[in-house]
């Protein structure tokens, strides 16, 4: 077997190839970083909610802030369906909901909050 040395002609690799993004992608050129092809994973922006009744916790050294839940839209690779993907705090304790779940999830917390309030 014989080796042969580069000789420069050869373009370095620019990363993978770019994958079509979602519309509402934050990173929206492809992901064209990922080292991996099953890392080029489209990712909404995050929203975070505070939870107001919780103790605070300690973020940082000497640093304390809220608890909250995280939930961000989430298409993997080679998928056309996207999750909505929910965590609390930082451990990453999370469910991955499909949009039909989120949907009800969240019609029936409006609807909860619409019953306790008219309530009052």
């Amino acid at each position: 077997m014989t080796l042969i040395a580069p000789t420069g002609d050869t373009p370095p690799s620019t990363g993978l190839p770019p994958v079509t993004c979602a519309s509402w992608c934050i990173d929206g050129t492809g992901h064209t970083d990922a080292p991996f092809p099953e890392d080029q994973v489209c990712r909404g922006t995050t929203v975070d909610v505070e939870l107001t009744r919780r103790p605070l916790v300690e973020v940082a050294e000497d640093q304390w802030a809220r608890e909250t839940v995280h939930l961000y839209l989430r298409r993997n690779p080679g998928s056309h369906t996207p999750t909505v993907e929910v965590y609390r705090g930082e451990l990453g304790e999370s469910v991955t909901f499909t949009l039909d779940e989120a949907e009800a999830l969240g019609m029936a917390l409006v609807r909860s909050v619409l019953e306790a309030r008219s309530a009052r």
